[in-house]
């Protein structure tokens, strides 16, 4: 036999035990209880309400107060509208007098004409002439038109002869063509 010749030998064999190789089926893995084999490739996943452990998929318990969210990531449960996560639980959210439960179930606010001071809700004393402004954020109260706040109170502003309230309302400018000097509009030859 000639050196091309058990060339060709070889080659054939092998080509051979390739195909016969390939030809045979692959085991699929067995699927665990609790598990669906996948459309698509060998494996298997876990049905809704257990979690992957081990080649298993063990039941996932959520504790007083949650349910299942199907996640494949994190605890797999969430805590009901009112309650938190703490420590595997779900404990109540403590909420203070005058304040209620947001939208999203999960944190609390103050209402109206009451600011949050760590874990109470304070009321907003607003002064005379003033008025509660909406906003989370400063004190909470803005002084009426023609007022400004001065040292916690709503001083009415002084407008000079020539003069009027910008925008605002709370300053003044001078009406044209003067402009303000001391406390006062005068003319720009003065």
């Amino acid at each position: 036999m000639n050196k091309f010749s058990a060339a060709a030998t070889i080659s054939l064999i092998l080509f051979s035990w390739l195909a016969y190789a390939s030809a045979q089926p692959i085991a699929a893995p067995a699927v665990p209880e609790n598990a669906t084999k996948q459309n698509y490739g060998s494996g298997w996943s876990c049905d809704a309400g257990y979690r992957e452990a081990a080649g298993a998929c063990a039941a996932i318990i959520a504790p007083e107060n949650a349910y299942l969210n199907d996640r494949t990531y994190g605890t797999g449960w969430d805590c009901h509208r009112g309650f938190e996560a703490a420590n595997g639980a779900c404990r109540l959210i403590a909420i203070p007098a005058n304040a209620y439960l947001q939208a999203d179930g999960r944190r609390w606010e103050c209402e109206r004409g009451y600011s949050r001071d760590r874990a109470t809700c304070r009321q907003i004393d607003v002064p005379e002439n003033g008025y509660l402004s909406g906003s989370s954020y400063g004190d909470g109260w803005q002084c009426l038109r023609g007022y400004r706040k001065i040292n916690g109170d709503c001083k009415q502003i002084d407008v000079p002869e020539n003069a009027h309230l910008t925008d605002s309302g709370d300053d003044w400018r001078c009406n044209r063509p003067l402009e303000k000097r001391l406390g006062r509009c005068v003319g720009q030859s003065q």
